[in-house]
């Protein structure tokens, strides 16, 4: 697996995780437990900067 390929699937991973946690946040925040939510937003924003960081080679 050359080094680009395995950047993508790195790239991949966070966004799925970073979308999972979105939904949950979602479904925190309607059910009232909002500090949950916003924690989750807060992971979400992370893990999509990090994707952004991996794709331009920023580790």
């Amino acid at each position: 697996m050359t080094s680009m390929v395995r950047r993508l699937k790195f790239i991949e991973s966070y966004l799925r995780n970073a979308r999972e946690r979105i939904k949950l946040a979602r479904i925190s925040a309607e059910s009232g437990f909002y500090n949950n939510a916003v924690r989750l937003c807060q992971e979400s924003v992370e893990l999509s900067l990090k994707a952004a960081l991996r794709l331009y080679g920023i580790e």
